[in-house]
């Protein structure tokens, strides 16, 4: 059963939708991180690329799967660990406008990003799996 946690829209003037642990230190992730990949992930963090015009907004779903039987095909699927059990969702610098926390089971997660187009997305659902 999938089920829709939220769904917000804002502007990423970053361009970085980030997913992490609450407790995230980041470490995982690349000094220098790839752009023409979709995303970067470095154990309790991923960070997607979403349109950065700071005037355009980008929608934003996130949903957790239980089923892990969706028809469509993702951009990717990233692993990420939540031993805090919050996962949180935003932007870079964690703005209380953009920024969404969630309890989960501590544990580990896929997440399958689903991009309306693959560089510089205006919509992104992101569905978060068991891993």
């Amino acid at each position: 059963m999938i089920m829709l946690m939220a769904q917000w829209s804002a502007p990423f003037p970053w361009g970085l939708l980030v997913v992490s642990d609450t407790g995230a230190d980041f470490s995982g992730l690349p000094d220098e991180v790839d752009r023409s990949a979709a995303f970067n992930t470095g154990g309790d963090a991923v960070v997607f690329y979403v349109d950065n015009d700071a005037l355009s907004r980008v929608a934003v779903r996130v949903w957790h799967d239980h089923t892990d039987d969706s028809e469509r095909s993702p951009i990717g699927s990233a692993p990420i660990s939540v031993p805090s059990g919050r996962l949180i969702v935003g932007d870079v610098e964690r703005s209380p406008a953009v920024t969404k926390t969630f309890d989960v089971q501590p544990g580990s997660y896929l997440i399958d990003a689903y991009f309306d187009v693959p560089v510089a997305a205006e919509s992104v659902d992101l569905v978060l799996r068991d891993a």
